[in-house]
């Protein structure tokens, strides 16, 4: 997939000459919703822990087809095996909560082309690809209380004969579409939807095994080992300690979406001052 994504960009960099260049500065608002271990098989139950998201894009509008678009987003994510119909998922009793903050850069393909200037083009709808980078910071509640779960190396990272514990930061690979609609020469209203693969399993800071509760009690504090291992709350038991048994899936990394409505405005340069190439009426901010 890394590899048709930067054929995808390099596309759009080879094919930014044109005579009609202009800029769109914007906002967006809508959802993020994440797509990992802590999914529950039915969907209706997955679209229950979409949380609010925002986005400011910068769109350079190299020709009427292609658009050069840098994007940032930010919002939660959220995941509960509690939610799930799965008597499995309910007994391993894990969850988090994620700030998430995602730059990308990304590239725009209009299917029919894209016009400010022409009133009878109001529809513009376009596909999406890019890459970004992803941070994340996945955390759960204990006794009233909440915790940062990458500290505490919930699967046994940085134990003795262990990988090292993972990243906050990961590669993402944002992929999607929408449709740009006219208000009028100067603004657009869009609805968009973006699907991320991400290059880090551990969003929910789920992936592999359970750890040896004891070793993470000795070197991390009971904390570390409440977290690693929730089935006894669920179960209404003392702790289990069953190390090696699956707790995630880690054949597949995570996947996160957002869905948005964006405002954006045309620009005759960077900042909406001065004269622009593409003679665009615009706003001055």
């Amino acid at each position: 997939m890394f590899r048709l994504i930067s054929l995808w960009i390099t596309f759009v960099l080879v094919s930014t000459t044109s005579s009609a260049q202009y800029y769109e500065f914007g906002i967006g608002l809508g959802s993020t919703l994440y797509n990992g271990d802590l999914n529950a098989p039915h969907l209706s139950t997955n679209l229950s822990n979409a949380e609010f998201g925002g986005q400011l894009i910068l769109k350079y509008i190299a020709k009427k087809n292609v658009v050069i678009r840098a994007n940032l987003t930010l919002g939660k994510l959220s995941g509960d095996d509690r939610k799930s119909e799965l008597e499995f998922q309910k007994i391993r009793n894990l969850r988090f909560t994620s700030f998430m903050a995602e730059g990308a850069l990304l590239g725009e393909y209009y299917i029919f082309g894209y016009d400010a200037k022409a009133s009878s083009q109001i529809f513009s709808p376009y596909f999406s690809a890019g890459f970004g980078f992803l941070y994340f910071n996945p955390k759960s509640d204990l006794n009233g209380e909440t915790y940062e779960l990458q500290p505490l190396a919930t699967e046994g990272q940085g134990l003795p004969g262990q990988e090292s514990k993972y990243s906050k930061m990961a590669l993402a690979i944002p992929f999607g579409g929408g449709v740009k609609i006219k208000i009028n020469d100067k603004y657009n209203f869009g609805i968009e939807l973006l699907a991320r693969r991400s290059f880090t399993d551990y969003i929910d800071d789920v992936s592999t095994v359970y750890a040896n509760t004891e070793d993470l009690f000795a070197y991390y504090g009971a904390i570390s080992a409440a977290f690693a291992d929730r089935r006894g709350e669920a179960l209404g038991v003392p702790q289990l300690n069953t190390p090696g048994s699956m707790r995630g899936g880690s054949s597949n990394d995570d996947y996160y979406f957002s869905f948005m409505f964006n405002l954006t405005a045309n620009l005759e340069s960077m900042f909406g001052l001065g004269q622009g190439s593409g003679s665009i009426d615009c706003p001055r901010f």
